[in-house]
């Protein structure tokens, strides 16, 4: 019996090993979510099995508001093509972020709680200030990462380049 046990408790404990930096995030404004996958010795953080932008922001940034526009016309013309990802931190609560997103009509997938904001800044080796955008491959490889306000026309020249 005690082999049985020490069986089973070995293979749930490196099953869930297996899963350890998977990870379902909880959006705002997309009841399917964000699955990703974290790769820390590797340095990769996959969004699905196409390249993606991360987008940083805040609820009290003025640069951030005038960046949406143009993260909103990315997602618009090549969602088909790319995974965009808002990562709106610090959290109001969840029905003031709600308010906050619509108010700024944003379209693109945004997560706001606690947990999925640390995980995304940890994973890019820390966020200090918005609006912060990355670029990534399909395999989940930064390519670009731009600080401030950014020209569509940069955003969009950066992004062709993993197409």
């Amino acid at each position: 019996m005690r082999k049985i046990l020490l069986t089973v408790f070995i293979i749930f404990t490196f099953s869930a090993c297996v899963k350890e930096y998977d990870k379902h995030h909880i959006t705002l404004n997309d009841p399917n979510g964000i699955d990703t996958q974290f790769f820390p010795k590797e340095q990769r953080l996959k969004i699905g099995d196409k390249p993606y932008v991360l987008f940083f922001f805040s609820p009290e940034c003025g640069v951030c508001k005038e960046q949406i526009p143009d993260i909103n016309e990315i997602y618009a013309s090549y969602g088909d093509k790319i995974n965009v990802v808002g990562v709106f931190g610090p959290s109001i609560g969840f029905d003031k972020d709600i308010e906050i997103l619509n108010a700024h009509k944003v379209k693109f997938k945004t997560t706001s709680d606690k947990i999925s904001v640390d995980y995304f800044s940890k994973a890019v080796g820390g966020v200090m200030g918005v609006p912060v955008t990355y670029i990534y491959d399909k395999d989940g490889k930064l390519q670009d990462k731009f600080i401030g306000m950014t020209p569509r026309k940069v955003l969009l020249d950066s992004l062709k380049l993993v197409l």
